[in-house]
């Protein structure tokens, strides 16, 4: 266990993406090999700018940011939270390997995640078994298994007579109302507050069957997700639109973040020539919520 030294927490600023990002670097890859699995390539500076966008928006918009400095003034370690309408999810909970066991982990996560807020409290976990322990006392029970499936897209043939017609959607309120409410039928809490940056940074497609609307996705060269489908048997129409239009993209590696419990997703992806990588994740809940057989989570797995 490491010495104790002084620790100060302080709450986050969008100018602590670089040195947080490094906190998950670090733990992520001391984490991999233990559990089989690659570790994030490349150099972290390399890695962070695919993902900078992404915790700039995390930093500005979370419920609640904090890190943890040293008596150097360097961050240790980091939790952060988003929070829409009582919904509450723990987007991130990292603490440096050389300071794991120290006191920080509990620390951060009384202000990050404290108990009592939030009537729907949501984790995307790691298989680290001691942040597992940790979120079990607080109240969290497993639901589903979540895994990543990647490898290089392959645009299939489109069919003749395409089963759903297909719209791009704008970042306006109006145009994504339509699929917010989509989407908070399936994935089962409201995130519209967020629904306009995600369709500027991604690609928002929406999915008619005679006009109806049944099926949504968010497509970028840097990832993919949320993706829902009304009935899970439109969702392998869906998930080839997806693939299509990310070889368009020029998209080399694609990863999907599958809930074990949708098995038409997982079916149909693995049919598509991708594997399920070793690095598992898994959402827990303080209760049951939405539909997981026909949703599939924002990657890379940093929230649902």
């Amino acid at each position: 266990m490491p010495d104790a030294e002084p620790i100060t927490l302080r709450r986050g600023t969008p100018d602590d993406g670089l040195a947080t990002y490094r906190i998950l670097f670090a733990a992520i890859n001391e984490l991999a090999p233990r559990i089989g699995a690659d570790p994030i390539p490349g150099e972290v500076e390399e890695s962070y700018e695919r993902i900078a966008p992404l915790f700039r928006h995390l930093a500005e918009t979370a419920s609640d940011f904090w890190v943890a400095e040293d008596a150097n003034g360097e961050v240790v370690g980091y939790a952060r939270s988003i929070e829409h309408d009582g919904f509450l999810e723990l987007t991130e909970f990292f603490v440096h390997p050389d300071h794991q066991s120290a006191g920080i982990g509990r620390q951060l996560l009384e202000r990050a995640f404290a108990p009592g807020r939030g009537e729907l409290r949501v984790i995307v976990a790691t298989t680290d078994v001691r942040a597992l322990t940790r979120y079990a006392k607080a109240g969290m029970t497993a639901r589903t298994v979540i895994a990543s499936l990647v490898g290089t897209p392959v645009a299939p043939q489109a069919a003749a007579e395409p089963a759903l017609g297909v719209e791009r959607v704008g970042a306006s309120v109006g145009a994504l109302a339509e699929l917010g409410e989509l989407d908070r039928e399936i994935a089962g809490f409201d995130r519209a507050a967020d629904l306009p940056w995600l369709a500027e940074a991604r690609e928002a497609l929406l999915f008619r069957r005679g006009g109806r609307a049944v099926g949504y996705a968010f497509v970028h060269f840097r990832g993919v997700g949320p993706v829902g489908a009304s009935e899970p048997a439109d969702l392998p129409a869906i998930l080839d639109e997806v693939l299509r239009r990310s070889v368009e993209l020029g998209v080399e590696t694609i990863s999907f973040e599958v809930p074990m419990s949708n098995g038409s997703a997982l079916r149909h992806l693995l049919e598509r020539g991708l594997r399920i990588d070793p690095f598992l994740t898994i959402l827990l809940s303080n209760r049951e919520f939405g539909q997981m057989d026909r949703y599939l989570a924002y990657s890379p797995p940093i929230f649902l």
